[in-house]
């Protein structure tokens, strides 16, 4: 089997200036598990977490494609064809609404990457989804993705105590309306 390829057709891949975003395949989850296990890139996301458990977060990933129509895209770089994180949609059971979110290894912080592939999978959620609204879930502590959501014209809109699956733990919920992305673009 080659790894490189996908073994089913989870979803599109969209391609910007400088990135191809792609539903997971195999041959991406060592660059992934990297990602995954790295302290400072996973710090306000629970922190880095062991291969074993970053296999089962990929493959729920996967599992959300295969169940949802859609998720996670990895994130390459074009010219390299190096994983720069996973950035996409989804909706996980009692979730507070559909998200875009967004994870950037930090050895590729302060390109632009984050924001030039949240605005494709934005650009995914409303106009190739027809999502009505689209949330992110950020940490209070998260200066640098309240202000990626602040730039993709996101707004904060609430504060919660509890995230299912996640326990007591305070989480912002940044979002905006198909109506305020139209305008924004």
């Amino acid at each position: 089997m080659d790894e490189r390829r996908p073994t089913l057709d989870l979803g599109p891949t969209i391609e910007t200036e400088r990135l191809i975003l792609r539903p997971p395949i195999l041959a991406d989850f060592a660059e992934r598990a990297e990602m995954a296990r790295d302290e400072e890139t996973m710090a306000l996301l629970g922190g880095g977490i062991v291969p074993a458990l970053a296999w089962r977060s990929f493959a729920a990933q996967v599992g959300h494609w295969a169940l949802r129509g859609y998720g996670f895209f990895d994130v390459l770089e074009k010219t390299s064809g190096a994983v720069v994180g996973s950035v996409g949609t989804h909706f996980p059971q009692d979730w507070p609404g559909r998200e875009v979110g967004w994870v950037i290894h930090r050895a590729c912080w302060r390109k632009g990457y984050g924001f030039e592939a949240a605005m494709a999978a934005m650009a995914y959620a409303f106009d190739d989804l027809g999502w009505d609204q689209v949330i992110h879930v950020i940490s209070p502590e998260n200066i640098p993705s309240q202000k990626l959501a602040a730039a993709l014209g996101s707004r904060h809109l609430r504060t919660i105590e509890k995230l299912a699956g996640y326990g007591e733990i305070t989480n912002q919920i940044w979002g905006q309306s198909r109506a305020e992305w139209v305008c924004e673009k």
